[in-house]
């Protein structure tokens, strides 16, 4: 009977340890990704690294892009604690470690696309331990204009239109796209970017065609300054600005990103001498040099006898102004003779004997290769 008594207290503390063990860490068996418990934002759970060479496993489901931060905590003083982080496919993303056995670790990384994602929690020191550690997660969404990474998704931008948005996660690139029906002057500025002690945003605007082939960019010259862009359009139609930080950041603040579109409709196309504009004899024209390097032909039917064709009212600015050049061509689109300004600004006035009547052609140009979003004048008679 006593023998009996004795069994019976045995298996009743044995049952006893195994309750009380189980009670310690419920949410075990975790240790295998698949068997991983799901947490929600802002749960704390408490647990313990038992026996040697544990390891747990949790989830957590994401509804956006944005930044988790996990953090362990309370650990015990000889635990030097690890966190591991996973992908929905268990794929392994990155992890942080604690420096020193006892210490907090806290691993924060930016979710680019919403989704399920895994920790795993274990002790550099392979140990085991009778009181818990903290584990829990937070998390910060951010909601962009996504996807625009790849110039195929351009998020559609209308001339004067303002938009805000993030470059986020690492590495994110913005695309836009905008359609512009004349030449003209486009202006793109990108603005209030993020600003901070650990790290501004590099800016950086490229501008593509519509064949998404690149043309030009503006970089900021320091983190946190502004970004212009601007662009002489010479044919209508779609063209693409990417928005991009040269750092190579991630932020939670928005940058702004602007355009602006100046039309600037010529007499075009007028730039080949087989294309050129007939004018009269006596009358006005009025034309733009535009875009930059912008060579306009006219051609007129003259008699024989003396003419004079003067270009005048030039565009005049403090930055730059027109060095203009008058071209004679004869029937045969020979090149007869040219007057050249003096000065830019200065009006210029060709003089020419023609011996025989028939189509004449002037070419008019700049010496300085500018481009001007104003009309210059010109007169034969």
């Amino acid at each position: 009977m006593a023998k009996a008594l004795f069994l019976f207290a045995l298996a009743s503390m044995a049952l006893f340890s195994l309750a009380i063990g189980q009670n310690a860490d419920s949410f075990e068996p975790n240790n295998e990704i698949g068997d991983a418990d799901e947490l929600g934002v802002g749960q704390m759970v408490n647990a313990s690294i038992s026996p040697a060479q544990d390891y747990d496993c949790y989830k957590i489901h994401l509804d956006s892009p944005g930044v988790l931060s996990a953090q362990l905590s309370a650990i015990p003083d000889e635990m030097k604690g690890r966190i591991d982080f996973y992908g929905k496919n268990f794929n392994w993303i990155t992890r942080k470690d604690a420096e020193n056995p006892g210490e907090n670790v806290i691993l924060t990384v930016d979710i680019g696309k919403a989704g399920w994602y895994y920790f795993g929690i274990g002790d550099l020191n392979g140990g085991s331990y009778k009181s818990d550690y903290s584990f829990s997660v937070s998390f910060e969404p951010i909601i962009d204009e996504e996807p625009n990474g790849e110039i195929g998704d351009a998020v559609e931008i209308k001339p004067g239109e303002i938009i805000r948005a993030y470059v986020f996660p690492a590495q994110d690139w913005d695309v836009y796209k905008i359609f512009l029906n004349s030449t003209g002057v486009l202006q793109a500025s990108l603005a209030d970017v993020p600003r901070s002690i650990t790290g501004s945003m590099k800016g950086r605007i490229d501008l593509y065609g519509k064949n998404m082939n690149w043309i030009t960019r503006s970089d900021a010259a320091n983190p946190g300054d502004d970004v212009a862009l601007t662009v002489d359009i010479g044919y209508p139609g779609w063209y693409y600005l990417g928005v991009g930080d040269l750092n190579s950041g991630s932020y939670n603040m928005t940058y702004s990103f602007g355009t602006a579109f100046k039309p600037v409709v010529d007499l075009e196309p007028n730039n080949e001498i087989g294309d050129a504009v007939e004018i009269k004899m006596g009358s006005e024209i009025k034309g733009y040099i535009f875009p930059a390097s912008d060579y306009d032909v006219y051609k007129v039917y003259i008699g024989a006898r003396s003419i004079q064709a003067s270009l005048y009212s030039v565009p005049k600015s403090t930055q730059a102004s027109m060095k203009g050049r008058i071209d004679l061509y004869g029937k045969n689109y020979n090149w007869i003779t040219r007057a050249d300004a003096e000065k830019p600004g200065d009006d210029v006035l060709l003089k020419a004997e023609l011996p025989n009547a028939g189509w004449y052609y002037f070419g008019i140009g700049d010496l300085n290769g500018g481009s001007y979003d104003e009309e210059y004048a010109l007169k034969v008679a």
